[in-house]
């Protein structure tokens, strides 16, 4: 039976020594890169889930504001229906001080409100406080009609008018990766339910 070369023996397993340290040493790498790209794609994926969450919300709420412009046409409190339709669906997702709401008639006058929630100086007096400027609730001492008054509205059919209503709104972007803040913008019309009927 031929002798075993001991000298051979120990510098076989030196080398399976360090191969193992470094296949330990290129598996810490690979894994750095690849829970990286997982890190980075999570965090897209987060961060386009609630941009997209966001822009489903203002399309919502155009749709429900739109709807409730025509629900009321004549009606003198029509634009403060409209807004706080607007506000009820945008508060989960954060309506922010200078969002923007436009109403009006498509191709013709129009009114943007804009929101600045107690931040004007007729706050002081807090009856006489409006969240939008300008204020176009009845009975505030703040009120400004709107540019498309609600009596000069067709709520006759067959022919009655039709009523927009836009949002911008400001989505903040959580990782600032794709910059601090975008617009998001929807418009929609609805054409007014007629409330009087022609002979």
């Amino acid at each position: 039976m031929p002798k075993r070369d001991s000298s051979k023996l120990g510098w076989t397993s030196r080398i399976r020594r360090a191969d193992s340290t470094g296949e330990r040493g290129a598996t810490l790498v690979e894994a750095a890169f690849v829970f990286g790209l997982l890190f980075l794609t999570l965090f897209a994926v987060v961060e386009f889930g609630m941009a997209f969450k966001d822009y489903l919300s203002v399309s919502h709420a155009s749709r429900g504001g739109a709807r409730v412009g025509a629900t009321f046409g004549q009606d003198p409190s029509a634009d403060i229906l409209i807004l706080r339709a607007v506000e009820s669906t945008l508060a989960p997702i954060g309506l922010a001080v200078n969002d923007k709401v436009t109403i009006g008639e498509p191709g013709g006058a129009e009114t943007q409100y804009t929101y600045k929630p107690g931040l004007l100086s007729d706050c002081t007096n807090l009856p006489d406080c409006c969240d939008w400027t300008p204020c176009p609730e009845l009975g505030r001492a703040t009120y400004q009609p709107p540019g498309w008054l609600p009596k000069d509205r067709g709520i006759s059919a067959p022919t009655t008018d039709r009523i927009f209503v836009e949002i911008q709104f400001t989505h903040n972007w959580l990782t600032g990766f794709f910059g601090n803040t975008t617009d998001f913008t929807n418009s929609t019309d609805f054409r007014i339910e007629p409330q009087l009927f022609g002979p």
